[in-house]
């Protein structure tokens, strides 16, 4: 199947959903670095103290693990819509286009409101142009 291509106007509707998804990323992330702080004490505590977490290290194991799988679940939503994430760090998203006759990326970047950059499918975030 070949992939979809997007217009500007197809792209930008998709940004509302983006930064959902984004934002649910950003905390999810979050959340695991919490747990892995809380996961790396308990850990140490284990050793230290003679004291057996096992219990509570395999709990937080267990919240690591559902955070990644949602995350996971996101991320292949993003692919379902037919974009690609190119950073979920700062938020890039690339949507395939037509542009005089050949495909390139509509490049769009967490915070911004609309679908302003392109680039060819080569250059990446650092050749981003004005639409």
């Amino acid at each position: 199947m070949a992939p979809r291509v997007f217009s500007v106007d197809e792209a930008n509707a998709l940004i509302p959903r983006l930064v959902r998804h984004f934002e649910e990323i950003q905390r999810l992330q979050r959340q695991a670095e919490q747990l892995e702080v809380d996961l790396e004490r308990l850990v140490e505590l284990d050793r230290s103290n003679g004291r057996s977490h096992g219990a509570d290290i395999k709990a937080l194991e267990s919240q690591v693990e559902g955070i990644v799988g949602r995350t996971n679940q996101i991320i292949d939503e993003f692919s379902d819509l037919g974009c690609e994430i190119k950073d979920i760090e700062h938020g890039l998203v690339d949507f395939p286009s037509q542009r005089d006759g050949r495909v390139v990326f509509l490049c769009w970047k967490l915070g911004e409101d609309q679908i302003r950059f392109w680039h060819e499918l080569t250059t990446g975030f650092a050749g981003r142009q004005p639409l």
